[in-house]
C-alpha cells in the first residue's frame, strides 16, 4: 500500500499506512547502553519481591492490542517522541506501585526491520506539555512486529507523583511507518493518549495529523504488593467484645485499619462507642485479636465491627446483642 504524506510538522513528516496483516518472528529484543547503541547489553535491572511475597502486575493503559490497525512513520533522519499521559484518575489505585516496564506497540513490516527506541518518564507538566524529565536510561532495539515489553533499568515508584508522561523516542534514518496506534477502540482520549513531540514542540496526533484520531501502543506496567483477603471472626463477650480480623489470602496485609461501633438507646442513657486500631502488617495465616473494654447499660444494642487494608478490601459484621449491665448476652446476627 502506497504511502500517504498528510501532514508536515516543523522538520518531521508524518505519514500514514493501514495495517491488513501482522506477522512475527521469535526474535529477542536487544538493550543497549546509551553510550554503545550497536553493543549487546545482558544486564536488566528488575524490582525484586519483597520478603518472597507474590506482587501483582497491570497494565495501564489506552490501547487495546487487537486495535492497533494504522502505523506512523517520520520522514529522513528523524528522532521524534509518542507519549502517553496517566493522570489520578488511572494512577490514583496504585499508591505505592512501582512503574517498572514499558509496552511499546512497533510495526516491523512495512520496510522497517529495526528500529532502536529509548524510553523517557517525565513528571506532572500542564495538560499538553510534560515536567521535569524523571528517567531515560533505558533503550532498546526492536525487530519484530509485536507489543515489545521493555524492563526499566530505574523503576519508578508512582508514591509522589500526581502524574506521569510516558513517551518512547524513536531513531529511524529511512521513510518507513513504524509506531502502532490503535483508532479502533475509539477516539483519543482528550489531553491523555495521543502526544507528540515533534522537533521541540509537543502536540497531539490527531492535531498534526487529523485523520489519525486514536491511542498510541504504549503501556505502563506497574508491579505492586498482591491482593490479600481479610476476615472478621467471631464476636463474642460476655465482658466487653472480643474478635479477631484475620488474613486468609496469600499475601500479607498493609497498613491495616479496624474499627467497632456498639449503638443502643438504653434505659438511663444512649449507648454510643467507637473504637480504632490500626497495625502496619498482618501476615499470612495471622490473626489480630480486638479487645473492647467493658461497657454498661440496660439496651439492646447494635454492633459492627469493619477492617481493610491498603491491599485488602474492606469486611464487615454487623450483630444484635443484649446489654444487661456489664454483660453483652445473646449476639445474633443482625437480620435475626
Amino acid at each position: 500500500m502506497e504511502n500517504r504524506a498528510f501532514k508536515s510538522f516543523g522538520v518531521v513528516t508524518l505519514f500514514l499506512l493501514s495495517i491488513l496483516s501482522v506477522s512475527s518472528t521469535d526474535t529477542t529484543d536487544t538493550i543497549l547502553p546509551l553510550s554503545h547503541k550497536n553493543a549487546a547489553f545482558s544486564v536488566v535491572k528488575k524490582m525484586p519481591s519483597s520478603h518472597n511475597i507474590s506482587r501483582d502486575e497491570t497494565e495501564l493503559k489506552y490501547y487495546t492490542q487487537d486495535n492497533l490497525d494504522q502505523v506512523i512513520g517520520a520522514c529522513g533522519n528523524a528522532t521524534w517522541q509518542e507519549a502517553i499521559r496517566l493522570t489520578q484518575d488511572e494512577m490514583a489505585a496504585y499508591k505505592n506501585w512501582t512503574l517498572t516496564k514499558v509496552n511499546v506497540a512497533y510495526n516491523a513490516d512495512y520496510g522497517c526491520p529495526f528500529i532502536d527506541v529509548r524510553i523517557y518518564i517525565y513528571d506532572e507538566g500542564t495538560q499538553t506539555h510534560p515536567g521535569n524529565l524523571l528517567v531515560s536510561d533505558t533503550a532498546c532495539r526492536l525487530n519484530r512486529t509485536d507489543v515489545h515489553t521493555i524492563p526499566l533499568l530505574t523503576p519508578v515508584n508512582l508514591s509522589g507523583f500526581n502524574e506521569l508522561w510516558v513517551a518512547v523516542e524513536w531513531t529511524e534514518a529511512s521513510i518507513h511507518p513504524y509506531a502502532w496506534i490503535d483508532t479502533l477502540s475509539g477516539p483519543h482520549v482528550p489531553d491523555k493518549s495521543d502526544f507528540v513531540k515533534l522537533g521541540s514542540t509537543w502536540t497531539q496526533l490527531h492535531i498534526a495529523l487529523p485523520e489519525v484520531d486514536g491511542r498510541w501502543g504504549i503501556g505502563a506496567i506497574i508491579e505492586g504488593q498482591g491482593a490479600t483477603e481479610l476476615t472478621i471472626g467471631t464476636i463474642r463477650g460476655p465482658l466487653g467484645l472480643q474478635a479477631e480480623v484475620q488474613n486468609i489470602g496469600g499475601n500479607n496485609a498493609n497498613n491495616l485499619h479496624w474499627s467497632c461501633t456498639v449503638s443502643g438507646r438504653g434505659l438511663h442513657r444512649t449507648i454510643n462507642i467507637t473504637e480504632r486500631g490500626t497495625t502496619a502488617t498482618l501476615n499470612i495465616g495471622a490473626s489480630l485479636p480486638i479487645d473492647i473494654k467493658v461497657f454498661f447499660g440496660f439496651a439492646w444494642i447494635q454492633i459492627e465491627f469493619s477492617a481493610y487494608a491498603q491491599n485488602a478490601n474492606q469486611v464487615q459484621e454487623k450483630k444484635t446483642a443484649l446489654l444487661l449491665g456489664p454483660f453483652v448476652l445473646k449476639i445474633r446476627d443482625l437480620a435475626s
